[in-house]
């Protein structure tokens, strides 16, 4: 697999890449169908989502992505939003209930490249600790310094 396009987090009014990919444990935890995403070689899961930590909480603020809509005429594609997967979104998201796990969240420089998914590595990596949606903890490991520093 190539390197892949990653998705965005805003916190506290910065715009980052993300390293995981939390919308795939809401199809996978809520047994709801994945809609038919176009996959693209930088982008196999064929959709960008965006996220936003405020509060303490983790929300889905978007998704951009093109679907594959079905028609007596052929395929044709359809853009697919936030509102598409969730009908009920507000303009300021979902909160990520269904996430529980780690956020990994690259600062710095890349120090290697790596062809293979998110599996380069950068000066510092930010993780964040997330509960059903709320952020539990936040950890800065700095690879240069070789230290953890935890908030």
């Amino acid at each position: 697999m190539a390197a892949q396009k990653a998705d965005i987090i805003v916190m506290d009014g910065e715009t980052m890449d993300l390293y995981t990919n939390p919308l795939e444990d809401y199809w996978a935890k809520n047994r709801k169908k994945r809609p038919p995403f176009y996959s693209l070689d930088v982008c196999r899961r064929g959709y960008i989502a965006s996220w936003a930590i405020r509060d303490g909480q983790l929300f889905l603020t978007d998704i951009e992505g093109d679907i594959e809509n079905r028609s007596l005429f052929g395929p044709k594609s359809k853009k697919c939003t936030l509102k598409t997967v969730f009908k009920k979104a507000g303009p300021e998201g979902v909160k990520a209930e269904w996430f529980s796990g780690k956020l990994r969240i690259p600062r710095g420089n890349m120090t290697q490249y790596e062809h293979n998914g998110y599996d380069s590595r950068f000066e510092r990596e930010m993780i964040i600790t997330v509960n059903k949606g709320d952020v539990i903890k936040v950890a800065t490991l700095d690879y240069t310094q070789k230290t953890l520093v935890v908030s």
